[in-house]
């Protein structure tokens, strides 16, 4: 018999009526595609990528396929038409479509990612590469632990999923999982290159920063040193004792001699910029 379920309270009663020693709740908060087999049935957990980062649960046992997910399978295809008429072929196709759609997904979830460092190769930015990283180390986990699973229920040759019925499209998606895989850990070496690239990005924009800010105090010391000579000047001639005694007569030729030290100044700062944003 199969049910399937999409509220999670009324699985685990559906389960519990039949093996009352499984917990189930304690194998959800896995993270990462999870069978566990018993003398009696077995357990399959699948995380999956949706909007509410559900999982899809399959408990199969000699009577009984009870699968949890939010999804339902309904369509099983023209060519599994005479395979469902076979004992135990419903309940194989169910399981095998299962595997088929949650392969879609994280195939589509490495697609994300991977536009997502397309855009970062433009534009570093790392701690959006970190995050690419992580959910692509999560999605290389999962893939590793799903085919691993594929390959356990091979071996296993459980009754309620019989490989034989599903032979070649069972070797087929077990090879697209490979496949997906090794791309997976050849985008790692990807995200080791991007962080590279970020932090050479941020060590040119610290660069360009310090170089800012060595042109401004230098405006600021250019700035404050022709401010500082006519200062000085005008404090030294305002001593009457110096003022009075030499250059009483000579008022009107300080006053250009100030002038002409001022201009000095500050064409000697420009000439300083003009040479500093040069090297810059």
């Amino acid at each position: 018999m199969i049910k399937n379920f999409n509220d999670f309270n009324d699985f685990k009663k559906e389960v519990s009526k039949i093996e009352p020693l499984i917990s189930i709740e304690s194998l959800v908060s896995l993270d990462l595609p999870y069978m566990e087999e018993h003398e009696n049935c077995t357990i399959i957990i699948i995380p999956n990528y949706d909007s509410e980062n559900s999982k899809i649960i399959l408990f199969l046992s000699k009577d009984n396929i009870i699968i949890f997910s939010k999804e339902t399978m309904v369509n099983h295809g023209k060519k599994f038409q005479k395979i469902l008429k076979k004992q135990y072929g419903e309940s194989t196709i169910i399981t095998f479509l299962f595997f088929k759609e949650i392969v879609k997904k994280y195939f589509r979830e490495f697609e994300k990612i991977r536009a997502k460092m397309n855009l970062l190769d433009l534009d570093p930015i790392i701690e959006e590469i970190e995050n690419s990283g992580r959910s692509l180390r999560l999605l290389t986990d999962r893939l590793e632990a799903l085919i691993q699973i594929l390959i356990d229920l091979k071996e296993d040759e459980l009754k309620e999923f019989n490989i034989n019925y599903i032979q070649f499209e069972y070797d087929l998606l077990m090879a697209r999982n490979r496949y997906e895989l090794e791309r997976c850990r050849s985008h790692m070496y990807r995200i080791a290159s991007l962080r590279t690239k970020a932090e050479m990005k941020s060590s040119s924009d610290l660069n360009t920063t310090m170089k800012r800010l060595t042109v401004i105090m230098t405006f600021l010391t250019i700035v404050s040193i022709v401010v500082s000579v006519p200062g000085t000047i005008g404090a030294i001639l305002g001593i009457p004792a110096l003022s009075n005694t030499y250059f009483e007569s000579y008022t009107d030729i300080l006053v250009w001699v100030l002038i002409g030290l001022t201009l000095l100044s500050v064409l000697l700062g420009y000439l300083y910029w003009k040479s500093l944003k040069m090297d810059k």
